[in-house]
């Protein structure tokens, strides 16, 4: 796994660091050992439990993150950065369509990492790939008035060219890959619903889910096409012509490393807004797409490919199916192939009986099998169940779902409750493994490492808590099995936008998205200025990556 020796502060640290780290090694130090946490679990199931101490580090005062002693943290790129070359300077006082366009977005979650093809200069490269949802008006424009063309231009998908230079991860200014999508890129449309729809469709608009495919693509689920739609009404991509409502809303596939590919709507997979996208593939490589709706009451989604992978059309034809909760099992329910279920893929499930979640979100597969849901809570459930175990709780729950013997094409998975969010102190049914030295509110998205250990990453909506959002470690095999560990805490305001991890460096990358943006922020009083933290420049979305000390 990813352990590291202690290190020094940096130079470049805010004020106050090295006294939380002194803190967090301080707590850390008090905590009972893996080998007691050991002892205590046996060979039962996971206990309900306090962790011994509080979070090692509440949001900060000024605003600034907080790094496990165990990492250094390093900056890639932020909101403004050049992305393409001729990308104008960033001037966030006066934003226009040709900054938004060209400069890395404002807001961004990495979808992940892909190897290209090895260079003749041997440098190791790495292709990152970011989806960039609806951005925030409040945040983005002095006047706190959206501007429908520059937030156009602010939202869809960037994709950049990384290499490794002098022990680093480093952006590569004119890579080949290096691309941004927006509302102006041309999407085609396959599936069942192309000849219904056409075969193409101008913008990529919302997406707020993504992940990238065994078999070196990228998937970018779109949002809630409403949003945006009536928000680029007036820009002259035709987005307020009712005929192209229907074209929204999609999940696209991409090929990163192709800088002339276009995104493909793929509908056979449903037309939903997701909050969670995995993919991965049978034995006999056949493409598994697991998704989870985003909503309070959102249910879960499983397409199976008719064919494999190395088909270019495998996710143009398969069969959708939803998850009803019975117990402690979820049973698989096949949708209908029509053009409602493609089209009205919830009223499908509901139909058919599929069962609601408390806000499902990110998705992983561990190595042994084990499927990993994070739900980030539903405080309007009045009647909990083995899968959803609160009511009326709003900090979340991370579920594992083992397969029958038929694996991921399994009609049946049994779950449990891995751990349930929220303060210990003050939460009521809270679950950690004892030995955990964390605890957190609202997972949101899932990521397994090259070790098998699961990285959470929490979304509080940037509401200030008693806890900061952040990066946090949980064992997922051996003597240490669900212990939850603290890897990274962002600034106010901030979000986790996802993990992805390079096994040859043994880094950790991830975004910090949206600092300061708490709920009465503006773009005139952010909460925070992180990552410059000068009275002159906002808060800026922030691409990282976690090293070893």
């Amino acid at each position: 796994m990813f352990f590291f020796k202690k290190k020094n502060q940096k130079t470049s640290d805010p004020p106050g660091a090295a006294l939380s780290r002194r803190a967090l090694l301080t707590s850390l130090a008090l905590l009972p050992t893996a080998a007691g946490a050991q002892s205590a679990l046996g060979t039962s199931s996971v206990p309900t439990s306090t962790p011994a101490a509080p979070p090692p580090n509440p949001q900060k005062p000024y605003g600034g993150d907080t790094v496990s002693p165990l990492y250094r943290r390093a900056v890639i790129t932020r909101w403004g950065d050049a992305v393409l070359p001729e990308a104008p300077p960033f001037e966030p006082f006066r934003l226009t369509p040709e900054q938004a366009a060209q400069q890395f977005p404002y807001d961004a979650i990495l979808a992940g990492l892909i190897t290209p093809p090895p260079a003749q200069d041997g440098i190791p490269r790495l292709v990152a790939i970011f989806a960039s949802p609806y951005p925030n008006p409040a945040m983005l424009y002095p006047s706190g008035q959206d501007n429908a063309q520059i937030s156009g231009k602010l939202q869809g998908a960037t994709i950049l060219n990384l290499q490794y230079q002098n022990g680093a991860w480093l952006f590569a200014a004119g890579g080949y890959q290096n691309r941004r999508l927006t509302d102006g890129t041309l999407c085609q449309i396959s599936g069942p619903l192309q000849n219904a729809l056409g075969g193409a469709v101008q913008g990529l608009l919302g997406p707020n889910a993504a992940c990238v495919t065994p078999w070196a693509t990228a998937l970018l689920a779109e949002g809630d096409p409403n949003i945006l739609l009536s928000r680029l009404a007036a820009t002259p991509y035709g987005f307020s012509n009712p005929a192209n409502g229907a074209k929204f809303g999609w999940i696209a596939e991409l090929n990163p490393l192709d800088p002339g590919a276009f995104p493909i709507k793929r509908t056979s997979l449903g037309r939903f807004p997701r909050a969670g996208l995995l993919a991965t593939t049978t034995a006999e490589g056949r493409p598994v797409i697991f998704m989870s709706h985003d909503a309070p009451a959102g249910c879960l989604f499983r397409f199976i490919a008719a064919t494999s992978a190395t088909d270019g059309t495998a996710l143009d034809t398969g069969t959708l199916s939803a998850a009803q909760i019975t117990d402690q099992k979820i049973t698989w329910l096949d949708l209908p192939q029509n053009t409602g279920t493609y089209a009205g893929t919830l009223a499908a499930a509901q139909t058919a009986g599929a069962s609601p979640f408390d806000s499902p979100a990110g998705l992983a597969l561990a190595p042994d099998g084990t499927l990993y849901l994070a739900c980030r809570g539903n405080p309007a459930r009045t009647v909990p169940n083995a899968l959803n175990p609160r009511a009326n709780n709003d900090d979340g729950h991370i579920i594992g779902f083992t397969m029958d013997n038929n694996g991921l094409t399994s009609k049946t998975f049994t779950g449990h409750i891995v751990l349930a969010a929220g303060n210990p102190a003050t939460t009521q049914g809270t679950q950690y493994t004892p030995g955990s030295t964390a605890w957190l509110r609202k997972p949101t998205t899932l990521n397994i490492d090259p070790e098998g250990q699961l990285w959470v990453g929490t979304n509080q909506n940037g509401a200030i808590t008693a806890t900061a959002d952040g990066l946090f470690t949980l064992q997922t095999a051996g003597p240490s099995k669900y212990l939850l560990n603290t890897a990274y805490l962002a600034p106010t305001g901030a979000a986790i936008g996802a993990a992805a991890f390079d096994a040859a460096t043994k880094s950790i990358f991830s975004v910090v998205r949206h600092p300061g943006a708490t709920p009465s922020a503006t773009f005139a009083a952010p909460a925070t200025r992180w990552p410059t933290m000068q009275p002159t420049m906002p808060p800026q979305t922030t691409f990282i990556v976690l090293t070893n000390t």
